[in-house]
């Protein structure tokens, strides 16, 4: 069905009205709204070099950068149906989006990448929609909801009218871009005249997204309620939130005791719950001024969405009246068209609604949601689910897609899957049983396979292996008498960086989303929390003598330290093992040696720290405000090399910090020399620590040491760095954008600087005074240290080196290449990769930089 306006005709008139206006701000870089416009239209044109059928769908694989949300926008205002695939989703249900779409895959990686740039398949139904939102389907494979211009149109009016989006407002976006939450701000933002600023917390964990917000000026912020409870737990998040003046929710329900938090930092604020979902679009608003009253408990779904007209049906489909609990069936000319399903077209039924002429000319379309509520006038409330589809963080789930996950995984001969609720949230709990006569899989052999063939929101909390499941006497699984799953504690953040790296250790074993370095608690998702906590016990979540076995291995290669089979069994959590792995770990008396030994060969004689006495040692220097441990990924890689890596005095044992770079250098130059006492050395040094191992370098050469080579790890010389150089930096022969952007960060914090109040820049200065002596939590301690580490940078200056190198920059870093001749003449490259400043020490992106070291260090011999 064709359309008198789609959303491209209302985003041009958006950007005639608001051309000069900002638009969008995805990290530190912003557009107007015709630099916007302009973008989209070149990645149009670029789009249609591959395709010239524009009823063919397009899926963009969505992850939060830059990179993938313009194409998602530049699709979303085309032609073609939209289909928003969020980066977490696994390989094999993109497989079945585009197998069942015949759709064009537009990854960030590859540019435009189609499965073929043929015609349609014969037998793919022609789509006329927008977008084709993709959830579990009934069947247990995931269907498509095709949403309609109609729909997007009259959706983004109302959210504009609800949530106060209007020309010049800043809305601050933390939810995930590719799910129907954050696309319905995304849509609304940007036809509204608005500024639309995404945050995420799966880039950069909880932390940094408060901290953002406390130097941002958003009016609005919205997100689900899971983050709005992380946000809480998090430190200044009181000044964060303060100024905003709505803070809205939606996905699941929310207890007004969260509101009453959320008061108690801003008492100001207007808190607004939404309710909604692919096929209805907006179903419900409740909006909370700061002076009305809170009810008890879980909030209501609140007042009915223009436009929507509810009725609440008993078993029969007959209706109920007012105030009796019932089947909701919504009843609009705004409803999705219906599904796409295992290649079919699924049309929602349609009503003559005797009204005239509007709405004959967009029909009167109605959905069951298979919700179950009551209607009291215009207030809906809802009580839950009626079919076996489950809301998880805010996500719809079908239980029979788990289970047939579940029943899928090797070792596995039965399965159910059921909802299981605690302290008012709704978990997922997995009973499996092996074939009869066989022995029981792993339980984290189970969660791995149920989470490599499904979204990490639908991977079952707990799992319970059984030696087989109860039956009724028809044969059916007595849900009654499965045994109820031992809970896990609340979740508390890994407080210290041994924690942070053994929680990420714990999840990668066990197959749950962790809640390590970055993440601040956010599974894949950016939603629910369900991480690796410092309470977590590996026992309790799965963990058995096998996997306890690899445990310890992992634990010696990434802390070099070695624990007796026992550990696991009895220091079970993730506090009490990291606990015991730093009371026996080979550190130095002031804390700023950590020795990350490589993998090695087995049968290798050990020196006293217990690592192969043969293997020659790097040094690494890590920047500011970062634990040695964040080498510990590209230690693991560096095969036949020991990296013993160094970080700040006081960053984690009391003393005083190093006010200088040269101090500081003079303090690391002492421990090399310690640890080794002659050359010749190898360095690496990650960010401000490529220009601490320069000066490293120089102190030993002085003292007649040969240094053999440095790798310097995205380090970035735009900014405090630039400003004392002695030397003239050349004028970039390539594309500058990057070194503006750079430019563009610091006036930013210049900004910022000067609109902090004299309280704030007073309560700095005392934390930096008392910097290494005042206990603080790990979060911001490194905060701190980040601080004082640009302070000396902005004292220092940065000499040229004149020794062998190699340079690697991370795809985010602002400098030029061609800076790089002057600052190390003699570099032996300078290589640019993907993953931006800490992912390159991350994987997956730490497996080329390994490959770089690698093959630097090995050259150095040559």
């Amino acid at each position: 069905m064709k359309n008198a306006e789609r959303l491209a005709d209302r985003f041009a008139a958006a950007v005639a009205a608001h051309a000069d206006r900002s638009a969008l701000r995805i990290g530190d870089r912003c557009w107007d709204y015709r630099e916007l416009d302009d973008e989209l239209s070149r990645l149009r044109a670029t789009l249609a070099e591959f395709c010239t059928d524009l009823d063919r769908p397009v899926a963009v694989i969505v992850d939060g950068t830059a990179a993938t949300f313009l194409p998602m926008l530049a699709v979303l205002f085309s032609p073609h149906p939209l289909i928003p695939v969020d980066a977490a989703s696994p390989r094999s249900r993109v497989s079945t989006v585009l197998a069942d779409t015949g759709a064009l895959l537009w990854s960030a990686d590859s540019g435009t990448d189609t499965m073929s740039t043929a015609d349609l398949v014969p037998g793919h139904p022609r789509v006329d929609c927008a977008v084709l939102a993709f959830t579990s389907g009934s069947t247990g494979t995931p269907k498509a909801v095709r949403q309609g211009d109609e729909l997007w149109l009259h959706q983004a009016t109302e959210l504009a009218h609800e949530l106060g989006i209007g020309p010049g407002a800043i809305v601050a976006q933390a939810l995930p871009a590719a799910f129907g939450g954050g696309l319905d701000i995304t849509v609304t933002t940007l036809l509204a005249g608005a500024l639309l600023w995404t945050l995420d917390p799966r880039i950069d964990g909880v932390g940094d997204l408060v901290a953002s917000l406390r130097r941002g000026r958003a009016q609005s912020l919205h997100l689900s309620p899971a983050l709005l409870r992380a946000i809480l737990d998090t430190d200044g998040a009181g000044e964060a939130l303060r100024g905003i003046d709505l803070v809205a929710t939606c996905g699941e329900a929310l207890d007004a005791a969260e509101v009453n938090r959320l008061r108690a930092l801003t008492p100001e604020v207007t808190f607004v719950n939404r309710s909604g979902s692919s096929e209805t679009g907006n179903l419900a608003f409740n909006s909370f001024a700061p002076d009305r009253e809170l009810p008890t408990g879980t909030l209501p779904a609140g007042r009915i969405a223009a436009g929507k007209h509810i009725r609440v049906l008993d078993e029969d489909g007959t209706p109920l009246p007012d105030g009796a609990v019932g089947a909701i069936e919504v009843h609009s000319p705004h409803l999705a068209r219906g599904y796409l399903c295992g290649g079919e077209l699924v049309d929602f039924a349609t009503h003559d609604t005797g009204g005239g002429q509007r709405l004959a000319a967009v029909p009167v379309r109605s959905h069951r949601t298979g919700d179950v509520g009551r209607v009291d006038g215009d207030r809906l409330t809802l009580l839950g689910r009626s079919d076996d589809t489950v809301k998880i963080r805010g996500y719809r789930v079908d239980i029979g897609e788990v289970t047939a996950a579940a029943r899928a995984a090797d070792g596995v001969g039965d399965a159910v899957v059921i909802a299981h609720k605690s302290d008012g949230r709704t978990e997922l709990v997995a009973y499996v049983a092996p074939p009869r006569a066989a022995r029981a899989p792993a339980v984290a052999t189970v969660r791995t396979a149920i989470g490599r063939a499904v979204p990490s929101w639908m991977v079952p909390a707990h799992i319970v292996l059984l030696p087989e499941l109860p039956r009724t006497e028809r044969g059916k699984v007595d849900r009654t008498a499965l045994p109820a799953p031992r809970r896990r504690p609340a979740y508390t953040p890994p407080a210290t960086g041994t924690e942070k790296l053994l929680a990420a250790i714990y999840a990668d074993l066990l197959g749950i989303g962790s809640g390590g370095i970055g993440t601040g608690g956010i599974g894949a998702d950016g939603i629910g929390s369900g991480g690796i906590g410092s309470d977590d016990d590996f026992v309790a979540l799965g963990g058995d003598s096998l996997t306890a076995v690899t445990l310890l291995q992992r634990v010696e290669e990434t802390f070099g330290v070695s624990l007796p089979p026992s550990a696991p069994i009895a220091d079970p959590t993730v506090r009490d093992l990291a606990a015991r792995i730093d009371a026996a770990a080979p550190v130095c008396a002031d804390g700023v040696v950590v020795h990350l030994p490589g993998t090695h060969e087995p049968g290798a004689t050990n020196d006293p720290d217990g690592m192969p006495a043969h293997s020659p040692i790097v040094f690494g220097f890590a920047g500011a405000g970062e634990s040695a441990l964040a080498f510990a990924p590209l230690a693991r890689r560096l095969s036949g090399y020991r990296l013993i890596g160094l970080h700040a005095h006081g960053l984690e044992n009391r003393g005083v910090p190093d006010p200088t770079i040269r101090r500081a250098a003079r303090r690391f130059a002492r421990q090399v020399r310690r640890l080794c006492p002659h050359g010749p050395y190898r360095f690496v040094g990650h960010s401000l620590g490529g220009v601490i191992a320069m000066e490293v370098a120089r102190v030993l050469i002085a003292d007649g040491e040969v240094v053999e080579h440095i790798v310097c790890l995205d380090t970035v010389l735009t900014g405090p760095l630039q400003r004392r150089l002695p030397v003239h930096l050349p004028a970039s022969t390539a594309d500058t954008t990057h070194a503006a952007t750079g430019s563009d960060v610091v006036d930013a914090e210049q900004v910022a600087a000067e609109h902090r109040s004299t309280w704030d820049l007073w309560r700095t200065r005392a934390a930096l005074l008392t910097a290494g002596w005042w206990p603080r939590p790990a979060d911001a301690q490194w905060s701190l240290f980040h601080e004082l580490g640009r302070r000396s940078a902005l004292l220092h200056r940065l000499h040229p080196w004149s020794g062998p190198a190699t340079i690697v920059l991370a795809e985010d870093n602002p400098d030029p290449g061609e800076w790089w001749e002057v600052i190390a003449p003699e570099h032996h490259g300078v290589h640019r990769i993907s993953g931006d400043h800490n992912g390159i020490l991350r994987a997956p992106h730490v497996d080329v930089t390994a490959g770089i070291v690698a093959d630097a260090l090995a050259g150095a011999h040559v």
